[in-house]
């Protein structure tokens, strides 16, 4: 049996556990550099679960985990469709094969054709559901699940770098919360349930709009095993109301070749009911079974913090420095996708001043800001150490406004896009302002605002002037 969490934290997304476990297989080859996410997640949660889940979230998105989620999510209704198609192959090719081109069709074969592969594969299924159910085991047999699972991470143009570590992590999750027979099996019955209403559609339109002579045919068996097989499979139709055929003519058998076919009709009910009673309905509750375990289960998820490789970051977060502590009342709700933190109304939001990789020179604060309008004032050179005691302070206390004060002078890199990123993520809005340098030819302000314009950051306010900053942190203040 599967270990259980240590402590009892609250549940967690299913994407954020399997975060996790693709970031430890990642660290397998080598320790990542998680200085500033570690300092971070410290600040932002207090459990051990919370805690180790944002920093897989933080280096998700730095090392490009998150985008090939989406690539996965996105790969998944591709896989989807293809091995419906797979599905419908198999439920239908010896179908294909039966009808033909001719107008005559062997009614035992076209069955065998419609629910054979189908059938046995579901009783093998719900064979191995009843032993993993008994035996408390999360194993899932091979299943068309598990294949479209595997193909969509391995779709060639959708196949992001890390999309085999994404499903092997998913593989982690569903193995110790012993879910991989139910998500597998909710994927596989809802293709085979999509495939049979293609197979019902199919046959409906063929008999509908041609003409064929449905028979019993044999070489070697004789007319009362067709009287069996017809009492066995047409006894749940018939008494559920379906029209099924009353008995059996073998045409093509020795000495019972007859000039006159059977009526086809109630041969094209039966065959018709048997594939919506023994294929659909029973894929469609057993579908309804899986999904309803699912969600039961999803809702409870636990990250294995017993796990050694965990067990690790949570001494690591334990021998960091106590992070301030914040009032509940001036937590702020975080939204994933949202470029900023939300303020909770009813608590001030301060204003704060900071000021990037400026000139030594450079004065500061600078002339033309209200000192009252911002409650904290800091200026970094762009150390880590500095970046991450700047971003530590933001995170711990109440979203608040700030303005970001750059030289003139500079042209945005990726270490400014990295910090301006950082620290919208802490606070309730940003603004930008590029200072004139001591030389105003090299000045060109209008870099940062093609550049804002250019990426996602267009949330963030321009002011190219000190009075656009002032106006900025004075409307800002007043709400």
């Amino acid at each position: 049996m599967s270990p259980s969490p240590v402590t009892a934290s609250a549940s967690a997304p299913f994407r954020d556990i399997a975060l996790a476990h693709a970031v430890r297989l990642l660290e397998e080859a080598g320790a990542l550099d998680d200085a500033g996410e570690m300092t971070l997640a410290h600040a932002r949660q207090h459990s051990e679960q919370d805690r180790i889940l944002e920093r897989a979230r933080l280096l998700g998105a730095r090392l490009g985990l998150l985008t090939d989620w989406s690539r996965l999510r996105g790969a998944l209704w591709l896989a989807a469709v293809l091995t419906v198609v797979l599905a419908y192959g198999l439920a239908g090719g010896l179908l294909a094969k039966a009808l033909g081109t001719g107008q005559t069709i062997n009614a035992a074969l076209a069955f065998v054709a419609v629910l054979g592969v189908p059938v046995v594969a579901l009783l093998l299924w719900l064979l191995w559901a009843s032993g993993a159910v008994l035996f408390s085991s999360g194993a899932a047999p091979w299943s068309l699940g598990q294949f479209m699972l595997g193909l969509a991470a391995r779709l060639p143009w959708l196949h992001g770098p890390h999309s085999l570590n994404l499903l092997r992590g998913i593989h982690a999750v569903l193995r110790d919360n012993r879910l991989g027979l139910w998500l597998f099996g909710a994927i596989s019955h809802a293709l085979w349930v999509l495939a049979f209403s293609l197979m019902l559609v199919t046959l409906l339109v063929l008999f509908s709009f041609q003409s064929y002579q449905l028979t019993w045919e044999t070489t070697i068996l004789d007319a009362d095993f067709f009287e069996r097989f017809l009492a066995v499979t047409g006894w749940l139709p018939q008494a559920l109301g379906f029209v099924v055929p009353q008995s059996v003519t073998v045409n093509g058998a020795a000495g019972a070749v007859l000039n006159s076919a059977p009526p086809s009709l109630p041969i094209a009910l039966w065959l018709l009911a048997c594939t919506l009673l023994y294929g659909l309905l029973p894929r469609l509750l057993a579908f309804g079974v899986c999904a309803v375990v699912w969600f039961l289960r999803a809702g409870r998820l636990r990250l294995d913090t017993r796990d050694p490789y965990f067990r690790q970051l949570a001494a690591r977060f334990a021998a960091m420095a106590p992070a301030t502590v914040v009032d509940a009342e001036h937590a702020a709700p975080r939204e994933p996708g949202r470029l900023f933190r939300t303020p909770v109304p009813g608590v001030p939001v301060p204003g704060v001043l900071i000021g990037f990789e400026l000139p030594a020179e450079a004065a500061w604060p600078p002339a033309g800001l209200d000192a009252a309008l911002y409650e904290q004032v800091h200026r970094i050179s762009g150390t880590m150490s500095e970046r991450l005691q700047l971003l530590t302070a933001l995170a711990s206390g109440p979203p608040a406004n700030v303005l970001v004060v750059f030289t003139a002078a500079a042209s945005p890199d990726r270490g400014a896009e990295r910090f301006l990123r950082q620290v919208c993520a802490e606070v309730a809005a940003c603004a930008l302002w590029p200072q004139a340098s001591s030389n105003p030819k090299q000045d060109k302000p209008e870099r940062w605002a093609e550049w804002l314009n250019a990426t996602d950051l267009k949330a963030v306010a321009w002011c190219p002037a000190p009075a656009d900053a002032q106006r900025w942190l004075e409307a800002r203040a007043h709400g």
